[in-house]
């Protein structure tokens, strides 16, 4: 019976290539969308920690949601000199950061699609990200330093007069360049940096306040050791978190706020790829099973028995699950290839760290194809294990066409579950349970379109006067 199933797999090359295209396709889907997930959150973490390499301990206030966006407090800059004079702090720098959008030469202005648009204080070393590759650091507080990025989106360069809305308009000078590491932005994001009173005038709008203090260790200290040392020192109303803190902190931002979001939204196309697949599969083998009706009935009058009819056609379904699973990983690693390449395109660049591919996209991506393709073979399988010997004898051996109660039962509980979900999730403005909806929705159109096929076919031929013609 193996040495059958392998002579009929190669026998319907042709109609199975296609059956695993489809179940390569959606795992391909699948498997680039966990591999984009772990590697943005990769290349984000590693940004994260370059953006705060230098930073044991800040101190800042605590986030207030005001629906639409994230906003912090002031933080007195006399703490400043209270923090310097605590035992244990190597360096300590004022922090001034808040909104900030340049304008181009051409008079638009430059990110804004995504990417937050930042101004604030030029931090002193080891506080300060981001490196001069032109000019030098701004002394008056009217000039300032522009990332590379930006600079080349708004066709700036050292030297040149621009505007920063900080949201009032600001006349500024460009008088550096820098690059964050050594990428040309953060991510996409656009900087522009002032003096520390520059920042306190324009984007703050008044002295004596910053947004955060940050403070380096001395060897031996510590980050955690030298956050129990600032802790009584932070004002009602503020928190004290390590560098590593901050770091996840940053990391779950980013997380909740986009990459999150991106990883649903890819997830729900991956989704309907495998369920169009799994119907595929169904036919293919439906056609499959009936053109070798006569075959199976003479192989169970020959002594086979229904298990034995039953486990070829299996085989048959696992050995086509597990080349195009195989075949569907590796596509999916070169689509998340494109997508990161995509998302360069679009401004988001990043500290490159390579694609992140985790053990456990391989086990998803097998066990989703594999399971997919044996699910949606098990029923033209049965119909194959139930041929009797005698149809062997027969001439012609039709197989009764008909709408599985199963087909119209599964497909209404999806439609009326997957309606559910949507509206729910909608109401309740949750992106994850609407995708979900949506795409059970998709799924319950695809099963229920042969049985609503059917039920419409003769009365569309009745009223256009087909029938009889």
């Amino acid at each position: 019976m193996i040495t059958l199933t392998f002579r009929n797999l190669w026998s319907h090359k042709r109609r199975l290539v296609a059956t695993v295209l489809a179940v390569a396709l959606g795992v391909a889907f699948l498997s680039g969308t966990l591999v984009l997930g772990d590697t943005m959150r990769g290349t984000f973490k590693t940004l994260f920690e370059q953006s705060n390499a230098g930073t044991d301990v800040v101190i800042q206030t605590r986030s207030i949601e005001t629906g639409t966006h994230t906003e912090r407090g002031q933080v007195d800059e006399a703490l400043v000199a209270r923090v310097r004079d605590v035992a244990g702090v190597a360096d300590v720098a004022p922090v001034v950061e808040g909104y900030g959008r340049i304008i181009g030469r051409d008079g638009k202005p430059v990110g804004g699609m995504g990417p937050p648009t930042v101004a604030g204080s030029w931090a002193p070393d080891p506080f300060n990200p981001y490196r001069l590759v032109d000019g030098r650091a701004p002394q008056a507080d009217d000039e300032v330093v522009l990332n590379r990025g930006a600079a080349t989106a708004a066709g700036l360069q050292v030297g040149d007069t621009a505007t920063v809305e900080t949201p009032s308009p600001v006349p500024v000078r460009v008088v550096g360049i820098a690059t964050f590491g050594d990428a040309d932005s953060a991510g996409g994001l656009t900087y522009a940096g002032f003096t520390l009173a520059g920042a306190q005038r324009h984007v703050l709008g008044r002295t004596g306040q910053v947004t955060s203090v940050v403070a380096a260790a001395e060897p031996g200290v510590g980050q955690l050791g030298l956050r129990d040392r600032l802790a009584p020192l932070a004002p009602a109303g503020t928190e004290v978190l390590t560098g590593a803190e901050l770091t996840a902190r940053q990391q779950q931002g980013i997380n909740e706020d986009f990459l999150d979001f991106l990883t649903v939204f890819l997830t729900v196309f991956a989704g309907v790829a495998v369920a169009v697949a799994a119907f595929g599969i169904s036919n293919t083998f439906t056609i499959l099973v009936t053109q070798r009706r006569r075959e199976s009935a003479l192989v169970r009058s020959l002594g086979a028995t229904r298990r034995q009819v039953l486990a070829a056609t299996i085989v048959e379904a696992l050995v086509v699950g597990l080349v195009a699973s195989a075949l569907g990983v590796i596509a999916g690693v070169g689509l998340a290839v494109v997508l990161k390449a995509a998302f360069a395109g679009l401004g988001m660049t990043v500290p490159a760290i390579g694609l992140v591919v985790q053990p456990y996209v391989l086990a998803v991506g097998l066990a989703v194809g594999v399971l997919v393709t044996l699910a949606a073979a098990v029923l033209p399988a049965r119909r194959a294990a139930r041929v009797a010997p005698l149809e062997a004898l027969r001439d012609a051996a039709g197989e009764p066409v008909g709408v599985g109660r199963w087909r119209v039962g599964l497909g209404l509980v999806a439609l009326v579950a997957g309606l559910a979900v949507t509206v729910a999730g909608s109401r309740a403005a949750a992106l994850g349970p609407t995708a979900a909806g949506a795409a059970l929705t998709i799924v319950a159109a695809v099963v229920l379109g042969p049985v609503v096929a059917r039920w419409l076919g003769p009365w569309s031929a009745r009223r256009c006067g087909w029938v009889g013609a």
